[in-house]
């Protein structure tokens, strides 16, 4: 299939997937309000980072390996399965340890922590292993669509209110989004079961495959833990600066999840980049397109940029609620830093897919490096215009030493990611041309 007809694939269905998860942020947003969307997320973040822990990064490790024919996939949707069962069952075990050291935890809700972490590491581990799996198959219609059902499920439970009326609703609710974690990664490791029975029967790596694939499964886990930091980490010392209040919490993590919404696209066209890239094909026009997008980008975030200046005070308090009111100006400053996250997914997809894994590495240590010491320096004492600020510094610092490893294995010059061509609204046009006739 052709590199244009896979990223339009991959922006219709992985579209659908994302806006699903954009009505799961704003329906949660409107009924928890800034306060209670804080600390929810906040605890979907620390999860998240044990997942990326205990998740190994395999599903780096199986693009690659998948993509180039080396491991069968039966073999790895068996072995990764039956890790992400483990995975959950040991976040359990970190809860429990976590109840049992912290005199200050209310001990009546250890076993609905208990089931929350085992929903979203074992759920979000099996959805990121099968959807890699389906990836390599070039298959981006049925995962996307299982999961944006699941999510749209969640949405017609969330009250219509904008305000919870009891404690009990509220547990119900969250129990909720945390299911749709688990019954998202079962439905799309089910599907593949049926949709690619004829492959093979169930059944482990061998022993010299499976070196290989943890091998290189935990360099990427070095970048990925690093750069989940990096993305992260501010969120912290947001939570714990004197100046800063839950509901202050809310509004900066709320932008920073417009920020992932904003890579949408990168993230989708990404997933088109590491297959392509792991399995060798259309590599000259690969290097193209990654040049050619990161320049429509430029373009598209200072679109983004102009509108939020003028309406974005207006639209956030439209959309989320009336306690998201100190958004505006936080996401004025990031958006430069997500567009260098834009450009940073597609050279972190390509490298991976070339292998050199250690590069995404070093380019997430700078980049954390930048954000602890800014942070640690700044948002004590400013708060989350601080904490905006020093995250755009930190991804720009990140993406720069991933542009200059590009130009020195490619011999391609950093403005050529910036200088705006007018032969790129061709390649816009044609990849319009095929979502029509899709």
């Amino acid at each position: 299939m052709s590199l244009k007809k896979l990223l339009t694939q991959s922006i219709i269905w992985r579209s659908f997937y994302f806006s699903s998860v954009l009505l799961v942020n704003v329906f949660l947003s409107r009924y928890l309000q800034a306060a209670g969307t804080g600390n929810l997320y906040l605890i979907t973040v620390i999860f998240s980072f044990a997942q990326t822990v205990l998740s190994l990064s395999a599903e780096s490790g199986i693009i690659y390996f998948a993509s180039g024919n080396l491991i069968e996939r039966n073999r790895l949707i068996t072995l990764t399965a039956v890790w992400s069962f483990i995975a959950g069952i040991i976040m359990i075990g970190f809860v429990y340890l976590y109840f049992l050291f912290d005199a200050t935890a209310d001990k009546t809700l250890l076993p609905w922590y208990c089931m929350y972490g085992f929903f979203y590491l074992c759920g979000q581990s099996l959805t990121n292993y099968c959807v890699a799996i389906y990836y390599t198959r070039e298959n981006y219609f049925l995962p996307n669509f299982l999961l944006g059902i699941v999510n749209i499920i969640f949405v017609c439970f969330i009250p219509s209110k904008t305000a919870h009326t009891s404690l009990t609703q509220v547990r119900w609710i969250i129990t909720l989004f945390f299911s749709t974690f688990f019954f998202g990664g079962l439905s799309v490791f089910l599907s593949y079961i049926i949709q690619y029975k004829k492959e093979g029967s169930l059944s482990f790596p061998g022993k010299t495959y499976f070196k290989s694939l943890m091998q290189y499964s935990i360099t990427a886990l070095g970048a990925n833990a690093v750069f989940f930091l990096v993305y992260k980490i501010d969120y912290l010392f947001v939570n714990y600066s004197p100046v800063c209040t839950a509901a202050d919490l809310g509004n900066y993590i709320q932008v920073s999840k417009l920020g992932q919404l904003m890579l949408t696209v990168p993230q989708i066209i990404a997933s088109v980049v590491f297959p392509r890239t792991a399995s060798g094909v259309d590599q000259k026009a690969l290097n193209n397109a990654i040049l050619t997008i990161a320049r429509l980008f430029s373009q598209l975030f200072l679109f983004v940029f102009i509108v939020i200046a003028l309406f974005g005070q207006q639209l956030f308090t439209a959309i989320f609620g009336e306690t998201f009111n100190k958004m505006q100006l936080p996401m004025l400053i990031i958006i430069p830093g997500i567009f260098s996250l834009s450009v940073l997914v597609l050279l972190s997809a390509f490298f991976a897919g070339k292998g050199r894994v250690k590069t995404n590495l070093y380019a997430a240590i700078i980049g954390l490096v930048v954000m602890i010491t800014g942070d640690f320096i700044l948002v004590p004492r400013y708060g989350i215009i601080a904490a905006a600020a020093v995250s755009t510094a930190s991804y720009m610092a990140n993406v720069g030493y991933s542009m200059w490893h590009f130009h020195k294995y490619y011999s391609i010059h950093w403005s050529e990611f910036f200088k705006w061509k007018k032969a790129d609204y061709s390649f816009l046009t044609s990849l319009l041309k095929f979502n029509t006739a899709a």
